[in-house]
């Protein structure tokens, strides 16, 4: 690997990983360095919402060790872009610390229309780094075009990109619930200074001041990284799921297993009874909070055939995720919504690659099988 830097571990805490657990677990080797991807330079990295009752303000589950790790070991840049901030110390003091000895550290977070942020921490973590922007302008701005806003535009990423080469990214905001191991998340780290680019390309647009319909459109950005084919896809920008989720559900033939917080896009439940009447066996677990939305189409789903389950778990199904035909993976920040789809910022990462279908397969029939049939 470049530079002979090495990994640090990915230590599960529980039975939930089960085979994927072999994959990812390796030797501790020391604070700084990275022991280097023995097939492929992208990990997957879940988080089990039956593990912990409440959520906590921990950092050692693999979804939030790998990017402690990953501050730990910068060098020269740390870029993120991150809904918002609850707890998780040890991931602001890491920060401070790539500070301290010259690391350069730029971030971007969510502001309403009032100034907000959703979760509680956002503004300490500001305060004590400093180079922090946000979308509050830019949603004003926004708003003066639009006599009656429908939506709050929310910047509604979850990422890292670090020294330029490194890139953390998925459903997990950075919080108590999502990496500190309440929720059920999913996040890809990736080891591919393209995909970086992609991702750097995303976070100047942002950094600059051009957020939500303000940001220029380029269309999807497609990157090889070892023998996974990536490609990424930014909202609004791109249209990601009239251009990017929909034709892959489209051209499914044999499978489709989608773990989704809120799932309320008629376009999707649309394709996804289709794909179900021409013999897609397809199966979607749902979010208990976001069952009951007057927009969910859980019920739709349900009365065309096709098995929706509602978690029951003590923490959130928060995944924004889908495999398809065992070779496809979608994973991101982008729920399957008109405000994911038109109105956030949000990144889609969809991975071909058979053995990363496959790992989030054994996952997910964890998860189903966990859900009693109601």
């Amino acid at each position: 690997m470049a530079g002979g830097r090495s990994r640090l571990p990915f230590p599960s805490r529980s039975a939930f990983y089960g085979a994927v657990t072999t994959l990812l677990l390796v030797t501790f080797v020391g604070a700084t360095e990275r022991t280097g991807f023995s097939h492929n330079p992208v990990e997957l990295l879940f988080a089990d919402p039956r593990v912990r009752n409440a959520p906590a303000d921990r950092c050692d589950q693999a979804i939030c060790t790998s990017l402690l790790e990953l501050i730990h070991g910068a060098q020269t840049s740390i870029d993120f872009a991150v809904y918002g901030t609850w707890g998780q110390t040890r991931l602001l003091k890491a920060l401070e610390a790539a500070q301290a000895r010259g690391v350069a550290v730029r971030g971007i977070v969510d502001r309403d229309r009032e100034g907000g942020n959703v979760f509680s921490s956002t503004d300490q973590w500001v305060r004590r780094l400093g180079n922090v922007r946000d979308d509050y302008e830019a949603e004003r701005t926004l708003d003066r075009q639009d006599a009656s806003p429908r939506y709050d535009r929310k910047m509604h990423h979850k990422f890292f990109v670090v020294d330029g080469r490194w890139v953390w990214t998925g459903s997990a905001n950075v919080s108590d619930a999502g990496t500190g191991g309440h929720h059920a998340n999913v996040v890809a780290v990736a080891d591919s200074p393209g995909l970086a680019d992609v991702y750097l390309r995303e976070f100047t647009q942002m950094w600059a001041g051009h957020f939500h319909q303000l940001k220029e459109r380029d269309g999807a950005d497609r990157v090889a990284i070892g023998k996974t084919d990536a490609e990424v896809w930014f909202s609004p920008q791109d249209q990601t799921l009239r251009k990017g989720v929909l034709p892959l559900i489209a051209r499914a033939q044999h499978r489709i297993d989608v773990a989704m917080y809120y799932l309320t896009s008629s376009y999707v439940a649309e394709e996804l009874i289709a794909a179900h009447e021409r013999g897609v066996a397809i199966r979607v677990i749902i979010d208990a909070t976001s069952a009951p939305n007057r927009y969910s189409k859980r019920r739709l789903l349900r009365e065309a055939g096709i098995p929706v389950k509602v978690e029951n778990w003590n923490g959130k199904m928060h995944m924004k995720a889908a495999v398809l035909d065992g070779g496809t993976l979608i994973v991101g920040s982008m729920n399957w919504t008109v405000s994911g789809a038109a109105y956030n910022d949000e990144n889609t990462l969809i991975l071909r690659d058979p053995d990363l279908a496959a790992e989030f397969e054994t996952v997910f029939d964890d998860l189903w099988d966990s859900i009693p049939q109601r």
